[in-house]
């Protein structure tokens, strides 16, 4: 019978720090790729940037279509701040763990997944406020393509925040085994990372 609940209390048969780190590679490798990506993103807008190939960087005014004008960077700075923020709140919940508080641990893991939403929310609506299509030359392009990309990464972290605090309300998490929320800080880290890059990029045009 004790075998039976020791089984059932660790399902893995190993160290919980074990495990933690297995996964906790296979998150880094995941991120990697999603690194060389996002690099080659920031390459691709810099470039096209620089060629700017007939004009198309940012298309003049035509018989058929208004010239194209880039959009203030301040809006992807206040995304990357509002994802900042929920960085943080995972953070003050990680550390909390660590010291086996509970009750911070499901309050910052709330505050981070609802400021989460908070980001995936102002990113969306930026698809409705910018004046120009996917195809309205290279700045637009290369916009859309930051714009996906972070909204794909908050959707994502909301997701991911949302199960990481439902884990801890129902207890799961224990301060000698919590490594699931280092690997959700880990994510957290690279999402405002990528967000900060985009919005970096996009300063430039």
């Amino acid at each position: 019978m004790s075998v039976d609940t020791h089984a059932h209390a660790n399902p893995h048969h190993e160290h919980p720090d074990v495990v933690g780190s297995r996964n906790r590679l296979g998150v880094i490798l995941l991120i990697v790729a999603d690194v060389a990506f996002a690099l080659s993103m920031m390459f691709t807008y810099f470039y096209l940037k620089a060629q700017n190939v007939n004009d198309m960087w940012l298309p003049k005014a035509d018989g058929d279509n208004p010239a194209v004008l880039p959009i203030s960077s301040i809006s992807a700075w206040k995304i990357t701040a509002v994802a900042a923020v929920g960085l943080m709140a995972h953070v003050i919940a990680m550390r909390s763990i660590r010291k086996g508080n509970q009750s911070t641990l499901q309050s910052f893991g709330l505050i981070a997944f609802l400021v989460s939403l908070v980001a995936l929310v102002l990113q969306i609506q930026q698809f409705g406020a910018v004046p120009f299509n996917f195809d309205k030359g290279g700045y637009a392009s290369c916009w859309y393509m930051f714009a996906i990309l972070n909204t794909v990464h908050l959707i994502l972290t909301a997701f991911i925040a949302l199960g990481n605090w439902n884990r801890s309300r129902l207890g799961i998490y224990r301060q000698t085994d919590h490594w699931h929320v280092d690997i959700v800080n880990v994510w957290w880290v690279w999402m405002v990372v990528s967000s900060l890059l985009g919005a970096f990029a996009l300063s430039f045009t």
